[in-house]
């Protein structure tokens, strides 16, 4: 689907892939690196492009111990996004991200847009 109006070249709007965690597998943000709960790590870095950012969409959900959170709070902490540096294509990098092990599920986030005029 192509918007119907793309938003303006010097908008703040990154481009980013949505991505949903195995159970039991985790972002380490300190270190870098997703941790199973069995203790494998996996280090993205070589794969994403320099100043990529790797956030959980509902950071909250990460600050307490999960035994505390209900069902559905489990669910939602294993949503992240990586957002790409501006000008970088979600596509060129989601089958490499499909493919990494603490990876469930994988897909490149609407294109933000402006609402036409007609």
């Amino acid at each position: 689907m192509i918007p119907p109006v793309r938003l303006p070249a010097r908008s703040k709007v990154r481009p980013s892939i949505n991505v949903k965690l195995k159970p039991g597998c985790h972002w380490e943000a300190s270190r870098r690196v997703f941790l199973s709960r069995s203790g494998k790590e996996f280090d993205p870095r070589g794969d994403l492009p320099r100043n990529s950012r790797i956030v959980y969409t509902v950071p909250r959900l990460t600050e307490g111990h999960e035994t505390t959170l209900s069902r559905h709070e489990k669910t939602l902490r294993r949503y992240m996004q990586i957002i790409l540096p501006p000008g970088e294509s979600p596509a060129a990098y989601l089958d490499l991200v499909r493919a990494w092990p603490p990876v469930a599920e994988a897909q490149a986030a609407p294109e933000v847009s402006l609402p036409s005029q007609a």
